[in-house]
């Protein structure tokens, strides 16, 4: 993949990822912030409705600014106002009908910190956030005003205060707290953003150059056949004059690229239908044991003929659930495989028989190790070990790729291991989802 169109796609994940932690901090942070606000006034709130409810409370406190009693109990069956017996923190304001505080010798000393608090009549009977300033300090209160039915003493109003500086410090530090936490583990998330961003974009890189590769492979093994096949053609043209029998080398050449490319076609094609997930397996009931029999007899033609040995090792005696096509061009390729890279007085052996829960297919030979190195590789498309080059097989490196998917289609593994003290031995693992009587 281009790298600026990586570094681009990358960049936009990972603001994709920050932008979306950012907004769920935020969200949460509000949330949060929203139910501790209402929280934490609402016992005050509920006392001070209560109080202002209250007539003993209020005609207490009436009778008081008439006596010029500032220590007359209260009768009320209700309690201290907020819950609390400490009344430096909750205050009751007689006001005038223009405005003026009348009770301020019952205020006492507290009145000098009150003496800048305005009547509002705006929102009578609801509860407000009300902050009197004052030279030194600015004091906050939860504050609900009720007007009289029915004025006494020249009472048109009562404000009832609750002094909140502690819940508001409270709340301040906890605010400060939650956005430190935010922004620290924003902080985070946007490394973890990058995390993801570049374990994302991962695969995706990889699939890319997986793609190239293949496309660069494919595309060299068919610029030779055709190479071949045009060179073969060219030549006939310049002999107009010679018969077909006088020209069958290059026409023979011909015919061999044609079928050389017809096979990587179709190999080409398996392979594309697996990897758009279009493969369908036609399973069946298979007599495992007449099915391998039959499937050996050529490739034990041509040992023979080549001076080799062909073992056959046939010991499952059951019917298996699987796709009989597939199978047979799984060992068909790794029994050309095992021909290919034997030489004379070498052996090769098809093992056959039921497991546990697998129908095991094992194809050895005692040809030339693969090393460590190339075991990894091996099962990659147009991978050849350098032994197959050099022995110029024709293969394309395609046929262990496809022996592969054949297996993973059939929900089995396919792996290679050394033979002591001198081979290869590929094991095939199936899986048996239905295993049905022995054959007969």
């Amino acid at each position: 993949m281009n790298t600026e169109i990586s570094k681009k796609q990358r960049r936009q994940f990972f603001l994709l990822n920050a932008g979306a932690f950012a907004l769920i901090f935020l969200l949460l942070g509000f949330i949060v912030l929203q139910l501790l606000q209402s929280s934490a006034y609402r016992q005050t709130d509920e006392s001070l409705k209560n109080i202002s409810q209250d007539e003993r409370t209020i005609t207490t406190e009436i009778t008081r600014l008439k006596e010029d009693n500032p220590f007359l109990m209260q009768k009320s069956d209700l309690p201290p106002l907020g819950n609390r017996n400490n009344r430096f923190n909750s205050q009751i304001i007689l006001w005038s009908a223009d405005g003026k505080i009348l009770n301020k010798a019952v205020l006492g000393g507290r009145f000098t910190e009150l003496q800048n608090l305005k009547l509002s009549v705006n929102n009578l009977a609801t509860i407000q956030s009300v902050n009197v300033k004052n030279d030194d300090q600015t004091l906050h209160f939860r504050s609900i005003t009720r007007k009289l039915d029915t004025p006494q003493e020249d009472v048109a109003y009562i404000q009832l205060l609750e002094n909140t500086d502690q819940i508001d410090e409270s709340l301040r530090t906890f605010k400060t707290i939650l956005i430190v936490c935010m922004v620290l583990f924003w902080l985070i998330s946007l490394a973890v953003s990058y995390f993801i961003s570049k374990k994302n974009m991962a695969p995706i890189i990889k699939a890319w150059q997986k793609q190239q590769e293949f496309v660069e492979n494919a595309s060299h093994e068919l610029r030779t056949p055709l190479t071949i096949i045009q060179n073969s053609l060219q030549k006939l043209f310049t002999t107009p004059n010679e018969t077909i029998l006088e020209q069958s080398e290059p026409i023979a050449q011909a015919l061999n690229e044609t079928r050389r490319l017809t096979s990587l076609t179709n190999d080409l094609l398996t392979i594309a239908r697996s990897d758009a997930n279009e493969t369908t397996l036609a399973l069946n009931n298979l007599q495992t044991q007449p099915f391998i029999t039959q499937l050996a007899k050529p490739f034990q033609e041509i040992a023979n003929l080549e001076n080799k040995f062909f073992i056959l090792e046939n010991y499952a005696n059951e019917n298996v659930l699987v796709d009989e096509k597939k199978i047979h061009q799984l060992l068909v390729i790794l029994l050309d495989n095992a021909l290919k890279y034997t030489q004379e007085k070498d052996k090769i052996i098809l093992l056959s028989q039921i497991t546990h829960d697998d129908w095991l297919l094992e194809v050895r030979n005692t040809g030339a190790n693969i090393s460590d190195e190339d075991k990894q590789q091996i099962f990659e498309r147009f991978y050849r070990e350098e032994r197959s080059r050099n022995k110029n097989s024709g293969g394309f490196g395609l046929g262990l790729a496809i022996a592969q998917q054949i297996v993973k289609e059939h929900h089995g593994k396919l792996t290679v291991h050394d033979l002591n003290p001198k081979g290869v031995i590929f094991r095939a693992k199936i899986p048996l989802k239905n295993r049905t009587q022995k054959a007969s």
